[in-house]
C-alpha cells in the first residue's frame, strides 16, 4: 500500500495505459484513498490530449487501437450499490468515469489525426471533434472536483411503477452547484425527450438538461446555482428539446438525504 503521493511519472504513464505489473495495481489503490492524486491524474490525461492534437499527424499502429477499442469497450460501469455503502463507493464511481474519459478522449484525438488527412471538406468533422475532446476535458474536471469533494453525495435514480426499465446515478455537490448524471434507459419514443430535473427543498424544479437513454460512460454534468439543496433528482419524458417545467411522466427518482 503506498503511503505517500504518486510518482508523477506513473501517473502519466497510466494516463497513456502504459503502466503495467504491480505498479498498476498499488497505484489504482492510492488513487481510491487519494484525492490530490486523482486531480493529479486528470490533468496528466488533459495533457495527453492536448499533446496529440499539437503533434503532427500520425497513424496510429493497428495494435493500438485496437488496444484502445478493446480497452473502451471493457469500460463499462459496475452495478449499483445498497445505498449503505454510498460513503465509500463515491471515490470508485469517479474514477470510473474518468476512465472512460480517458479512453475517450485518446480515441476522438486519434480520429482528428486521421481526418486530417483527408480531404478539405471534412474540416467540418474535424472541427466538430475538436468541439468533443473540449467538453469531454471539461467534464473530466467536473468529475475530479466533485468526486474529491467531501461533501459531495450520490443519489441513486430508481425505475417508476408503469415506466421503462432504467437506473440512474447523480453525484452532486450543493456548494458547488455541479453534478454529474449517468444512467440508462430504455429508448424514448419518437417525439419525445428525456430531462432529468433537480427537485429543490422548496420551489419548482430545475432543469438540469436532457439525458440520452444510454448515459452509461458519457456522463452529463450539471452546472446550477451554487448552494441549492436538492430534496431529489428525477427524469420525465417531454416532448422533443424539453421543457421550462415537467409536463410528463416521471421514468426515474432518486431522493437524497433531505429528501
Amino acid at each position: 500500500m503506498m503511503t505517500r503521493h504518486a510518482n508523477p511519472e506513473d501517473l502519466d504513464l497510466y494516463a497513456l495505459g502504459a503502466l503495467d505489473g504491480e505498479d498498476k495495481p498499488t497505484l489504482e489503490a492510492h488513487l481510491e484513498a487519494c484525492p490530490a492524486c486523482r486531480q493529479q491524474l486528470a490533468a496528466a490525461r488533459q495533457e495527453t490530449a492536448l499533446l496529440g492534437l499539437s503533434a503532427p499527424p500520425v497513424l496510429p499502429q493497428p495494435e493500438v487501437m485496437a488496444a484502445l477499442l478493446k480497452n473502451a469497450r471493457e469500460a463499462r460501469p459496475s452495478p449499483a450499490k445498497p445505498a449503505t455503502e454510498v460513503a465509500w463507493k463515491k471515490t470508485r464511481w469517479g474514477l470510473r468515469f474518468s476512465l472512460a474519459f480517458g479512453v475517450a478522449t485518446a480515441i476522438l484525438a486519434f480520429a482528428v489525426f486521421e481526418l486530417a488527412r483527408q480531404d478539405i471538406e471534412r474540416g467540418r468533422q474535424i472541427r466538430q471533434l475538436q468541439v468533443q475532446i473540449s467538453q469531454d476535458s471539461a467534464a473530466l474536471q467536473a468529475v475530479g472536483a466533485v468526486t474529491g469533494a467531501p461533501d459531495s453525495a450520490e443519489i441513486v435514480l430508481l425505475q417508476q411503477p408503469g415506466g421503462p426499465p432504467g437506473q440512474a446515478h447523480v453525484l452532486y455537490n450543493a456548494r458547488m452547484g455541479t453534478g454529474v448524471y449517468s444512467g440508462q434507459i430504455a429508448p424514448a419514443p419518437a417525439g419525445k425527450s428525456y430531462q432529468l430535473w433537480l427537485v429543490p427543498s422548496s420551489g419548482a424544479p430545475v432543469s438540469a438538461g436532457l439525458v440520452d437513454a444510454n448515459q452509461q460512460n458519457g456522463a452529463v454534468v450539471m452546472h446550477l446555482a451554487p448552494g441549492l439543496i436538492a430534496k431529489a433528482f428525477a427524469v420525465t419524458l417531454e416532448p422533443q428539446g424539453g421543457m421550462p417545467q415537467p409536463t410528463g411522466p416521471k421514468v426515474l427518482v432518486g431522493m437524497t438525504n433531505a429528501g
